[in-house]
């Protein structure tokens, strides 16, 4: 399973749906009824990929496919540097 499989799973499993429901185009606040999902979604990425997103980051991700590429950048840091 490669890296963006096991965000999207984790993403899916966060916010209690499949992984076919949370498609990249999908707005992120379309898929949670309430502001608090969002923030333990955001915790939860950080805990279990071991990586940090700042406020800044945060303000630009709207779909799914943006925090999937936020997740991945990040970790493709972690590894290289």
């Amino acid at each position: 399973m490669s890296n963006k499989e096991r965000v999207r799973e984790k993403i899916a499993d966060t916010l209690g749906h499949t992984s076919e429901m949370v498609p990249d185009d999908a707005e992120l606040t379309s898929l949670v009824n309430n502001s608090f999902l969002l923030v333990e979604l955001v915790i939860e990425l950080q805990e279990e990929f071991d990586v940090r997103f700042q406020q800044v980051d945060m303000n630009e991700v709207v779909t799914v496919g943006q925090l999937l590429d936020l997740v991945g950048s990040r970790m493709a840091e972690k590894s290289s540097g």
